[in-house]
């Protein structure tokens, strides 16, 4: 490896970020610190989210495409710094109205991941899509995705 690079795909995340910021390619300047607490977030418990929400919440499908273009190293770091972040506030019960108060308790959530979806829907495409209609439809492919959650390193 050449000594010019980055040494690791976070320190590379965190100089794209930067550079997007700077040349107005992001639409809003991304912490580094705020997405790896973000994907940290969202890696310990979006499937569990996942599958206690199924049926619940008409935006799943929506929420499942998001995260795999947030998880796919082609789409630009803002990008899943975008969505990551929407994904950390779905994930986290206690928000501005907790998941528990029936009927009102995701329509909070729901706010926050289409809109970030709306803001980068360029970047979401049928692969993601795809791929989340399968993923949902078939409880083992489920069940695998919530298995590499707890393979990967540092969930």
């Amino acid at each position: 490896m050449s000594t010019d690079q980055p040494t690791s795909k976070a320190s590379e995340d965190e100089a794209s970020l930067y550079e997007e910021a700077l040349t107005g390619k992001a639409l809003v300047p991304v912490s580094p610190e705020r997405m790896k607490r973000d994907e940290k977030k969202v890696k310990r418990g979006f499937w569990p989210k996942v599958r206690t929400t199924i049926g619940k919440v008409p935006f799943i499908e929506d929420a499942v495409a998001g995260y795999y273009c947030a998880t796919d190293r082609k789409t630009p770091v803002w990008v899943r710094a975008t969505l990551m972040g929407a994904l950390a506030y779905f994930v986290v019960p206690t928000d501005m109205i907790p998941d528990i108060i029936a009927g009102l308790g995701f329509t909070d959530d729901a706010t926050v991941v289409l809109a970030a979806l709306r803001a980068i829907s360029g970047h979401l495409n049928e692969e993601h899509r795809t791929r989340a209609r399968y993923t949902l439809s078939d409880s083992e492919e489920l069940e695998a995705a919530d298995m590499q959650r707890d393979e990967a390193p540092g969930a």
